[in-house]
């Protein structure tokens, strides 16, 4: 008996947390059911084959692509995000969630910070001030090697999480991106979570899912500030 207490009292603290959490994004700025046959017309689509099929996004990159499908969403620029949308692995082995500021120049493409996640790993990254800034990616782009002290300094600007995910099975993922931290949490769980000074950018302004290959599948879309 005194064990069940303890576990209902568990949960309902847990509950109460996570619902003070939510409520703190309460401006929507973007959401979609996919429930029309075509993509709503706020999504952006890049060297993209992405189609609405059966009630959600299918993300299709282009076999001749030279980059994975790109689709967006502009919102009114923001510091502070709560991004979440359930996903379903249909053959891809990967996708990002990527956050960007397209009148930045500092990065390549305007890029602030992003989340890779594949059925086996969950990747966090500050690119403003990591991979994506634009002398390190140009150095990359050209092939030069990076001095170690870049090497140790890129390794702080990314967090890598081992994960197991079932590729046959729908996932929830909510990305709260709050001050200089980004948290990621599939299935109720934290499963990735990184301090760093580029994810406090104050004009974050655009998002965009990146389907490697083919395909993932997308639903419930919302995306949210405080």
């Amino acid at each position: 008996m005194k064990n069940f207490l303890a576990l209902t009292l568990f949960a309902v603290v847990c509950s109460l947390a996570s619902n003070t959490q939510a409520n703190e994004f309460n401006t929507v700025l973007f959401e979609d059911e996919f429930e029309s046959s075509t993509l709503d017309k706020r999504w952006g689509s890049w060297k993209s084959e992405s189609i609405v099929r059966d009630g959600v996004l299918v993300g299709i990159t282009p076999k001749e692509a030279d980059h994975p499908s790109v689709n967006s969403v502009d919102f009114k620029p923001q510091s502070n995000l709560e991004l979440s949308v359930s996903f379903q692995f249909h053959g891809s082995p990967s996708f990002s969630v990527m956050i960007r500021d397209m009148d930045y120049k500092g990065s390549h493409a305007g890029h602030i910070c992003h989340v890779a996640i594949s059925p086996d790993k969950v990747t966090l990254y500050d690119g403003k001030t990591g991979i994506f800034r634009k002398e390190i990616r140009d150095k990359r782009k050209a092939g030069e090697k990076l001095d170690a002290a870049t090497q140790a300094m890129l390794k702080q600007k990314t967090s890598r999480n081992a994960i197991k995910l079932d590729p046959q099975t729908w996932h929830d993922l909510v990305i709260r991106i709050d001050g200089d931290v980004m948290e990621v949490v599939i299935d109720g769980m934290e499963v990735g979570r990184l301090k760093s000074e580029g994810i406090a950018h104050a004009t974050k302004s655009n998002m965009n899912l990146t389907t490697v290959d083919r395909e993932v599948h997308y639903d419930h879309f919302r995306l949210r500030a405080p």
